[in-house]
This record gives structure tokens, C-alpha cells and sequence, in this order.
């Protein structure tokens, strides 16, 4: 009999699991995975797979064994990490389920296929948002707007090495919940960062 695990994953102390869990809870009861195992953890989606629970979970995993995961992003930050762990998943034998789209990722010639058109739209999205972000930077910037620390604010802030950036996704309008997922933190955490900066006016 195979082993169904659910893996569940946060950037910060701030945030919570159980709106992933619920979905997940459901999706599994829908095609009858029980007992589930759930793994959790708070990391950065950035930190290597190998080293998180992630690793561990996959290596304890065997052939016929079930992972089941929101979406790829619980998994890392780029797609050659996702890659990785699918190719090692793939040569254990054990299926992975993302269950927000009912992918299957079995090792067959279909799941190869949808992650590979996955990585390619991917790798084109993000190279979009890199040229948006320093085109939005340079009109910035031409239009005399101060892309430093705002005069007056003390105190460091999770996301201030990150506030060029986050004024390039401003500059073009990429939505604030996808500039979220893109840096890696909460929505709130950007909103507060956002007003706290002055970024909204």
C-alpha cells in the first residue's frame, strides 16, 4: 500500500497553513489518499529543498508513495528547483499532486510534458518581469522620483532590499498579491511595507 504525505509550506512566523491545509484535506478525501500525513514548515521558498523538511520527506518517500502539494510554488522559488525535485521524485517512483489545478506529475509522457510547458512559461513570465521591472525603474527615475530610502524613516524592514524592486512592479502595475508571491512573503507584509514607505501616494 502506498504512503500519502501532504506538504504544506510558509515563508514567515507570520503567516499559517491552514488555508493551504483545507484544500489539500479536500482534495485528498476526493480521491480517497488516507491516511494523509501532513508535513509543515516555515521556511523561504528560496532555501534550498534539500535542506528543508521538503528533503527529508522526499528522501523517506518510496516508490508508489504520494506527495500532495498546493501549487509548485510550495516547493521552491524557480523552476530548475522545481525541476530538480521532480526529477528526483520521478526516479524514486513517487507521484507528486498539485492539488489547486489537479496536476499529476507520475513520470509519464504527459506529466513530462505539462512540466516542461510549466518551466517554459515560467522562465518567460519572469524574464517579462524583469524587463517590466527595469523599464518601470528607468521611467521612474526619468521622472525624478526617489528610489532610495525615504528621508526620515528609521528601523530596518524585511523587504528593504528589496525596494527598488518592489517600486519597478509599482512603476508597471503588476498586482500587489503577485508582487507578494513574487518576493516570497505575505500580502499583508508587502501592503504594510508599501504604506510604511509612502510607495501608495
Amino acid at each position: 500500500m502506498p504512503n500519502y504525505y501532504g506538504y504544506l509550506r510558509v515563508s514567515t512566523d507570520g503567516q499559517d497553513v491552514d488555508s493551504q491545509k483545507l484544500g489539500l484535506l479536500e482534495y485528498a478525501n476526493a480521491h480517497g489518499f488516507a491516511p494523509l500525513q501532513l508535513v509543515a514548515e516555515t521556511a523561504s521558498r528560496s532555501a534550498d529543498w534539500r535542506g528543508r523538511e521538503l528533503g527529508a520527506l522526499l528522501a523517506r518517500a518510496g516508490r508508489g508513495d504520494v506527495i500532495l502539494t498546493p501549487e509548485f510554488t510550495r516547493l521552491a522559488a524557480t523552476p530548475g528547483q522545481v525541476f530538480g525535485f521532480l526529477e528526483q521524485a520521478t526516479a524514486k517512483g513517487v507521484i507528486l499532486h498539485v492539488t489547486k489545478t489537479g496536476t499529476v506529475m507520475d513520470g509519464s509522457m504527459q506529466s513530462q510534458l505539462l512540466a516542461s510547458v510549466f518551466s517554459m512559461a515560467s522562465l518567460i513570465e519572469l524574464s517579462f518581469i524583469r524587463e517590466r521591472t527595469k523599464e518601470g525603474l528607468q521611467r521612474a527615475r526619468n521622472a525624478g522620483k526617489r528610489l532610495g530610502r525615504p528621508p526620515g524613516k528609521t528601523g530596518r524592514l524585511k523587504l528593504d532590499g528589496q525596494l527598488d524592486v518592489i517600486k519597478g512592479y509599482l512603476a508597471i502595475g503588476l498586482p500587489k498579491r503577485r508582487m507578494a508571491k513574487a518576493l516570497g512573503v505575505a500580502y499583508n507584509t508587502l501592503e504594510r511595507f508599501i504604506e510604511r514607505k509612502g510607495l501608495d501616494r
